[in-house]
């Protein structure tokens, strides 16, 4: 089932951003699984950087766009594929990724090579639907886990 909000919010975004590659990740992102099944999400639209990441009962799917290098990234990670989430608060915390403003990091740990996720806050309000999104993504990593 669609989440009405959620599908208000990132045809917003991709309407402001439609001479992009964004589009493209999204359409790479809804192509299998869930697809736009989500059950809660967080959206980060900001000069420095754009984030498009929600949670489905197959895993988590993460589209981030930097406009300054207009660079696209489309990430799936299955809930169980998560070792650890890791949170940072402190003035400037994104200092580790150039050109990212914020002071509320979300660090998503994946087991192997496969990297991390990085997602970051540049306002209380953006920061508040973040720990929201949290909130829903570690209750389904323990049920999960069970």
């Amino acid at each position: 089932m669609v989440n009405k909000s959620f599908k208000s919010a990132v045809t917003q975004v991709l309407d402001k951003y439609q001479h992009t590659s964004l589009s493209k990740r999204w359409q790479d992102a809804i192509s299998f699984g869930e697809r736009e099944g989500a059950q809660s999400y967080w959206i980060r639209d900001s000069e420095d950087v754009v984030n498009i990441v929600w949670l489905c009962s197959d895993g988590i799917r993460d589209i981030t766009w930097s406009p300054r290098t207009n660079e696209t990234m489309f990430n799936y990670v299955p809930l169980k594929n998560i070792l650890t989430i890791e949170t940072r608060e402190m003035i400037n915390v994104a200092r580790q990724h150039p050109g990212v403003t914020g002071d509320f990091a979300v660090r998503v740990i994946l087991g192997g090579q496969h990297g991390d996720l990085w997602w970051v806050a540049e306002n209380e309000d953006t920061k508040q639907r973040l720990r929201n999104f949290l909130t829903s993504v570690l209750a389904n990593c323990t049920r999960t886990a069970q």
